[in-house]
């Protein structure tokens, strides 16, 4: 009796609500964390409302995520709720209300005042540096200060070049070409060098190629902010763009890597020696890395420094990764992965492990898998990933619909309102083979093909097919079987993952079954045509999203379904190299993806997946790979 006195005595199954924190502002998201204490129980809840701030009108957001520390090691967290919200309009304060619910007796709201950070843009009153020459370009290097733009006409310039100096804020320093394929930095062949480093904060590089060296472009300061890097493209290097420690801020969009690997070499073929030829990775917190295209990289998009939070990733292609298309490793939470479009990858998003959470994997579109979709796996044999939601994605995988090859324990996910479509006839008669551990694992509302084959969650149950595992409840109770007419002309994965798959058109048909068939999520998929929201990364008959480089002019803004795709959204920016348009919003009249056609994404490419995406790649290539 006196035991179970102390213990009654010892349970604070109250909420107990601590103080609110925001983490480091990005374009288009807001993340918050809410510490406590309390709710030993755990059955408080925190819904989210946000508004522009002033506005008369509340927006639904995503409830707050419940981030378990006991299921993190090798990392401290603090006990709190967690979460996003997304596709906010830049540069705009928002007011963010959290209300949080105990049945034990708490009832209580917080608001919080955060702010989108802008789209980065010229000064305000530069001083225009022209250069001509290698030489003037590094004695423009050497003596460059906050507000200088400092435009190189087209040539070669050889390098490799060095930037000390740091803009502001207000005052950035910008360095920009006069064309993307014709203005060419290159690292004359160093093999130990990158073509230009940059040591400071606030600095711009815009409208080049980088070219002929180890490493095309890496921001050596340790703790710098707000750099940024535009339609530069990138190839014959072994390395794209590289960070240090603790580095806050910058903005990497719209930007093509042609790495060095081709396709079908993945990890397992010499046992990962490649696995670090990075594409572009970033290190600390608050980065945005959007519509890049990249191709023959280890890792396509990584994140370099455990404990990031805030890191957003969203219009990437990334068309073939020997490893991960995008590396997670080591975040913390609020790092946030949408509308991607991923094609021929070993692991292609990879959560090894997520810190506590949440991370998010919304709405991409993975292709052709060599080994897992999603690699939830541990560090070591102890630090296990925790905190990982995935929502509305489809996936197409030669072998298993859903594939996980590991024997740790994954902790406090959630699947759901996904497309996991693999081949008619599974190699091994699996549907889903997931191999490690589940706890506090959700998979519901998912679409599933094949039906009819075995659905393996090993010790969390394994059924002979979809309906014996829904009768049973535990995985897919609201998910659904799905036939073989789900994509447009019956598409389907490659038979074999060592096909060159390109970037198929993986919009629903009209008859699918997924159509209408995913829960409602505030925050997530209020925009939708129909009856409601469809399974899968993209809605029928919702404009497609732009993966890789926009068109100049389209902007950060997703545009919801039910508005007008030629409603252009608010915000403005200078790029220097877009001199038909400096405003941001919908594609302009005239660019690649019609304006007026709202199946048309603005990529560049029939339907934002067909052949024609290939062109400017290719196009790149033959111009930044030609011998001087």
């Amino acid at each position: 009796m006196l035991i179970l006195l102390v213990s009654l005595a010892m349970a604070q199954d109250n909420l107990a609500p601590g103080s609110v924190s925001t983490d480091p502002q990005t374009l288009t998201a807001i993340g918050v964390q809410w510490f406590i204490s309390g709710d030993d129980n755990r059955n408080a809840t925190v819904s989210v409302r946000y508004r522009e701030e002033g506005a008369a009108t509340w927006k639904q957001g995503p409830p707050l995520f419940r981030v378990h520390p006991e299921t993190v090691n090798g990392w401290s967290v603090s006990p709190q709720f967690a979460g996003s919200v997304f596709d906010l309009e830049p540069g705009t304060p928002w007011e963010v209300e959290l209300h949080a619910v105990d049945p034990d007796g708490a009832d209580i709201t917080e608001v919080v005042i955060a702010q989108t950070r802008a789209v980065p843009g010229d000064p305000p009153n530069p001083n225009t540096v022209t250069v001509t020459n290698t030489a003037g370009f590094r004695a423009a290097l050497s003596s460059a200060a906050a507000g200088d733009v400092i435009e190189l006409a087209d040539g070669d310039y050889d390098g490799p070049f060095e930037m000390y100096a740091s803009g502001t804020a207000g005052n950035p320093i910008v360095i920009r070409g006069e064309s993307e394929p014709f203005t060419i930095l290159n690292g004359a062949g160093c093999n130990d060098c990158n073509v230009i480093e940059v040591y400071g904060s606030f600095v711009h590089i815009e409208s080049l190629t980088l070219t002929d060296a180890n490493r095309a472009l890496r921001f050596q300061g340790q703790g710098a902010e707000g750099n940024v890097v535009r339609r530069v493209q990138i190839a014959d290097v072994n390395l794209g763009i590289g960070a240090k420690e603790d580095q806050l801020g910058f903005t990497i969009c719209d930007n093509t890597l042609i790495g060095p690997l081709e396709w079908p070499h993945v990890y397992t073929d010499d046992g990962g020696q490649f696995a670090n030829v990075d594409g572009i990775v970033i290190m600390g917190s608050g980065h945005v890395v959007c519509h890049n295209r990249l191709s023959g990289w280890g890792d396509g998009l990584k994140m370099g420094q455990d404990g990031g939070r805030a890191n957003d990733f969203y219009g990437n292609q990334v068309l073939a990764s020997y490893d991960n298309a995008l590396e997670f490793d080591g975040g913390e939470g609020n790092i946030r992965a949408l509308r991607n479009h991923f094609i021929n990858g070993f692991a292609p998003i990879s959560f090894q492990p997520v810190r506590g959470g949440p991370a998010y994997a919304i709405r991409n579109i993975v292709y052709n898998v060599a080994h897992e979709p999603f690699k939830f796996h541990a560090l070591g044999q102890n630090e296990e990933t925790s905190g990982i939601l995935v929502w509305h994605n489809s996936v197409f995988h030669p072998e298993h619909a859903a594939k996980l090859s590991d024997s740790s324990t994954s902790h406090n996910f959630d699947v759901r309102n996904n497309l996991f479509i693999g081949p008619d006839v599974p190699p091994d008669g699996k549907t889903v083979d997931w191999t490690g551990g589940i706890d506090r694992g959700v998979f519901d509302n998912n679409g599933w093909y094949p039906p009819d084959y075995r659905f393996d969650f090993d010790d969390a149950g394994d059924w002979i097919d979809f309906y014996e595992m829904q009768a049973n409840g535990i995985f897919g109770a609201n998910g659904i079987a799905l036939t073989r007419d789900n994509i447009i002309g019956g598409l389907m994965p490659p038979a074999d993952y060592t096909v060159d798959a390109g970037a198929p058109n993986v919009e629903l048909a009209a008859t699918s079954l997924a159509i209408d068939a995913a829960e409602r999520m505030p925050g997530i998929n209020d925009d939708f045509s129909g009856e409601g929201p469809d399974l899968g990364a993209l809605d029928f008959d919702c404009r497609v999203p732009v993966y890789g480089p926009r068109p100049p002019g389209f902007g950060d803004v997703h545009i919801p379904c039910e508005d007008s795709p030629t409603t252009p959204t608010t915000g403005t920016q200078t790029t220097g190299t877009d001199t038909d348009t400096d405003s941001i919003g919908g594609t302009p009249e005239g660019e690649s993806g019609d304006a007026a056609d709202p199946k048309k994404g603005g990529c560049g490419c029939e339907n934002a997946s067909g052949p024609a995406g290939w062109l400017p790649l290719l196009a790149f290539l033959a111009l930044a790979l030609r011998r001087r």
